[in-house]
């Protein structure tokens, strides 16, 4: 029972660590990109180390389901619960959770991890390293929390649990584990808020060159655009103040054309929609170098400039006629001379959106900057080639961080359901309505986080293994002294063993304990003889309450006869004697008749009166040596007769129910005189009949229910031959 609600106890207290983990990890704390502290895992090692591994699994899992609540990754349970296991168990053996910690993460944790990832995650190969170091390194921060929790909650220390090493630690030993769990706590947190701080710098860096290079890529497109802009406008006003013919357009956009090459190309349309001039001027003629018909009528640049009279900039879009380029038409309209109501016609210059690749390829500004632009609409007017986009197709990407923790924007254009993003970005609208995106991959900013983990991960393994190394040398210096003195202060005089402990190098605590020890051994020498003395006087008081206490075991307290157990125990001796000389032996079992009656009628002290006044007769009866007179249990009592002869046994067992018979009881409360008898059932067999006794007592104990069911007050025994079993009554 007291086990049960020991067991009990530890599986509240396992529950409740997982309770308290489940709340902490349900809030990890950010660090940097997918780096999150998971601080709830610290009680999973309390569990571990105090309870063992069955309840730290407990713990675990618990625990383990804020994360998979934040995360939505079942291979926190996997992970954590393995861990929970590996530290148990480690523990078990003497492993100090920290070095367990280690040791799991560089065998078992680490090489789970990346099993897990390649193939169940969609995290790329360039994030796996960066995700189990930096998983590794929370791992080692949990362990050192939990250790360092035990030691400063002492309340912690008076639960035994399952989890407690078998073998006793060393001083030396638990101080070096103290010097290693400080140390490695300072690292990590020094180390953990170096890699914060820089990494918070790199990121403004990075932010602010990709601001820069937003600002002066915009400024650049923008010019751009407004110099091809005014190119069109004063073409469209020359047009107008010229108000020449329609044969003498063609020359004139021709000549414009070679003079801004930056227009793929350019067209003059008159009222009716139609092309009447262009540049290239092949690309004018059909195959019979005839003039082409072609008409802008439904095109946007066409509609805006000469229905609504004024400049426009188009959306991109794919040309036709001309080729099937992505494009960006300029167009404005021109009247006829000094007529400002009637449109004559409009020039377009489609933009050679080539401009922008030469932007980007001449772009020194940042560093390995990708471009996108888009128009009004979220079309793409230019894409950097490697980012795989297509030109005026609409722009899809995501901006969602999900689990991500940065200072910076990042953007998804690739994966969308990839829980990693793809690059950081900075974005600016430009005056006429078109967005600039200037994208950096990720990578590279992971790659220097992942470097600071490695390198963070590296210097904490290698000053786990330094420091114990070092603090094991401090502490054999500081514990040789006391090791001197526990293990020969009783074998050498006290001048040898100051002479070896006590100079002016000793600390002051080791002259103390010497002083100590000194004065505790005079002490001890003075009552080494009085607890000598006492010793030898409990002993003899002892020895006499072992034959007391014997005599209890093997007596009934109320008859004084033999008990049951004494006689069966004594059972094979007597049978060994009988066999050796083909003796006989005889088991009875007898029971008072009516004795309830007795007690009822009398009272239990009459009850117990009757039972000494016929263990007397039974002892008065059966006096051998080797007989064996005891009380079986209640009113019955059991006879064991070796050497029995059978002849006259039977007769014996009569005399003594007529004796009992014919006795007179007293009761000693009230005076008043009974008398009882008795049913016997016996066996008389040579000692080879059996040897196990109970084969003997059943005879008896049936022949005692035989004698009861033909009236009680008889005697009916079985006398076994070689041949024949004779019963008689």
């Amino acid at each position: 029972m007291n086990n049960k609600s020991f067991n009990s106890q530890h599986l509240v207290f396992a529950l409740v660590l997982g309770v308290i983990g489940f709340i902490i990890n349900c809030y990890p704390i950010p660090i940097f990109a997918n780096v999150q502290l998971v601080l709830g895992n610290t009680f999973t090692i309390i569990s571990a180390v105090i309870l063992g591994p069955g309840y730290a699994l407990i713990t675990a899992l618990l625990s383990a389901s804020g994360l998979m609540f934040t995360w939505d990754s079942p291979h926190v349970y996997l992970i954590f619960g393995v861990e929970a296991l590996f530290i148990g168990y480690s523990r078990r053996k003497g492993v100090y959770p920290l070095y367990g910690s280690a040791l799991y993460w560089l065998t078992i944790g680490m090489p789970l991890t990346y099993l897990y990832m390649i193939t169940f995650s969609d995290l790329p190969d360039s994030h796996m390293l960066f995700a189990i170091i930096k998983q590794s390194i929370n791992g080692l921060i949990y362990a050192s929390l939990g250790s360092l929790l035990i030691v400063l909650i002492p309340k912690l220390w008076s639960i035994n649990g399952q989890g407690t090493p078998k073998a006793r630690r060393s001083f030396n030993g638990q101080v070096t584990y103290f010097m290693t769990l400080m140390l490695t706590l300072c690292l990590l947190i020094s180390a953990l808020t170096f890699n914060y701080l820089f990494l918070a710098k790199q990121q403004t860096l990075l932010q602010r060159n990709l601001t820069d290079t937003t600002v002066h890529l915009s400024s650049a497109t923008e010019q751009y655009i407004e110099n091809h802009k005014k190119v069109i406008e004063n073409a469209a006003n020359f047009l107008s103040l010229a108000n020449s013919n329609a044969d003498s357009w063609q020359p004139m956009i021709s000549k414009l054309h070679s003079n801004y090459p930056s227009f793929i190309t350019m067209l003059i349309a008159n009222n009716d929609a139609k092309v009447v001039a262009g540049s290239p001027g092949a690309m004018m003629l059909d195959e019979n170098n005839q003039l082409k018909d072609m008409s802008i009528k439904d095109r946007d640049y066409f509609i805006e400039s000469f229905h609504n009279r004024r400049l426009f900039v188009s959306s991109v879009f794919q040309g036709r006629g001309f080729g099937n380029d992505s494009i960006v038409a300029i167009s404005a309209p021109f009247y006829s001379a000094n007529n400002k109501i009637n449109v004559t016609g409009i020039i377009e210059g489609s933009l050679d959106l080539r401009f922008f690749s030469s932007i980007d390829n001449k772009n020194t500004f940042g560093d390995k900057e990708m471009l996108i632009l888009v128009d009004e609409n979220n079309h793409i007017i230019y894409a950097t080639p490697e980012l795989g986009l297509t030109e005026h197709q609409e722009f899809q990407y995501s901006d969602d961080k999900g689990n991500y923790h940065t200072a910076l924007d990042v953007i998804k254009i690739s994966n969308f359901e990839s829980t990693s993003p793809d690059h950081v970005y900075a974005k600016k609208q430009l005056n006429n309505g078109w967005q600039l995106y200037v994208l950096q991959p990720l990578s590279p900013l992971l790659k220097t986080a992942e470097t600071q983990m490695l390198g963070t991960f590296i210097l904490l393994i290698i000053s786990i293994i330094l420091t114990s190394l070092i603090s094991r040398k401090v502490c054999k210096l500081l514990t040789a002294p006391l090791e001197i003195v526990a293990n020969q202060f009783g074998e050498m005089s006290n001048e040898e063993l100051k002479s070896q402990v006590v100079d002016e190098n000793s600390s002051k605590e080791v002259f103390n304990l010497y002083q100590r020890l000194t004065s505790s051994k005079r002490a001890l020498l003075k009552h080494q003889l009085e607890l000598e003395e006492t010793v030898a006087i409990r002993t003899d008081e002892l020895e006499q309450a072992n034959q007391k206490l014997l005599a209890l075991v093997e007596e009934d307290p109320l008859t004084g006869l033999k008990n049951r157990r004494y006689a069966e125990d004594k059972f094979d001796a007597l049978l060994d004697f009988c066999l050796r000389g083909e003796h006989a032996i005889t088991i009875v079992i007898l029971d008072l008749d009516f004795f309830k009656k007795v007690n009822d009628t009398y009272g239990h002290l009459a009850g117990d009166e009757c039972l000494r006044v016929v263990s007397t007769l039974l002892q008065n009866e059966f006096k051998r040596d080797t007989d064996i007179v005891s009380r079986y249990g209640g009113e019955e009592f059991m006879l064991i007769l070796p050497l029995s002869n059978a002849l006259k046994i039977e007769q014996h067992l009569n005399n003594f129910k007529q004796k009992l018979s014919e006795l007179v009881i007293t009761s000693p409360t009230d005076n008043q005189q009974f008398s009882v008898t008795t049913s016997i059932g016996a066996i008389t067999a040579n000692a080879s009949f059996s040897a196990d006794i109970d084969v003997w007592i059943k005879v008896a104990d049936d022949n005692l229910y035989a004698a009861k069911e033909q009236g009680r007050n008889k005697v009916i025994i079985n006398i076994v031959n070689d041949d024949t079993i004779e019963q008689k009554v």
